[in-house]
């Protein structure tokens, strides 16, 4: 019993890693072989389909327990998209202070530039394919290698964090306006440790990318 564990638990911790890999790789491939908008959508598209496909246990398990304990989830939901859009308003206002900082980190920027060209494009990336992938890159993943509370969330938020700089500037500015990311992964990971339920941290994040889309809007 204990060996087939052990087996399962080794199987986890290579399938999270190559997840992980194939996340930070992909956008070095896809720039490689096209420059289609139309294409690198489509090859987003079927990453992502890919990755719900091999947690399709995971989400179907998650919704049966949601369906189950639906008040409790439903209270939960509320209370931390809350948290995450108090916690977010509150960060950016304290690094303009202390920084003079008032622009959004160039990965937001980048976000901004895009939904001026494909408004549709932008809505799906972060309000569908954003919380689902990098919840299953950043929580899920990690989450079946690192069975202790605090390192899961250190280690997550963290490697959130890194990812949201690297990929774009490792400048002074964009380093304080990124540090945002780091508090809604805490916020994030924090509750899939509590409820053990990957899906209901996802949902949160959809809701929240909602209204800061509808915000956009105003």
């Amino acid at each position: 019993m204990k060996k087939e564990k052990k087996i399962n638990n080794l199987s986890d911790s290579f399938k999270s890693v190559l997840i992980i890999l194939s996340y930070f790789l992909l956008p070095y491939v896809i720039n490689s072989i096209t420059k289609s908008q139309v294409v690198t959508s489509v090859i987003y598209l079927v990453y992502a389909v890919l990755l719900i496909v091999l947690y399709k246990d995971t989400f179907k398990r998650d919704f049966k327990d949601i369906k189950e304990n639906k008040k409790d989830y439903i209270k939960g939901v509320l209370l931390n998209t809350l948290l995450l859009i108090i916690v977010m308003a509150i960060t950016n206002v304290i690094i303009n202070a202390l920084f003079n900082i008032n622009k959004t980190s160039e990965n937001d920027y980048s976000l901004l530039t895009m939904f001026e060209k494909s408004p549709i494009i932008l809505i799906l990336l972060t309000c569908v394919y954003y919380p689902i992938v990098e919840g299953i890159v950043f929580r899920k993943a990690i989450r079946d290698v690192i069975d202790k509370k605090w390192l899961f969330i250190a280690f997550s938020s963290l490697f959130y964090f890194f990812f949201n700089i690297v990929y774009t500037s490792m400048s002074f500015n964009n380093i304080m306006a990124s540090i945002c990311y780091f508090f809604s992964m805490v916020i994030l990971s924090n509750y899939y440790w509590k409820t053990n339920n990957f899906t209901s941290s996802v949902i949160i994040l959809i809701i929240y990318n909602i209204f800061v889309t509808i915000l956009s809007f105003v």
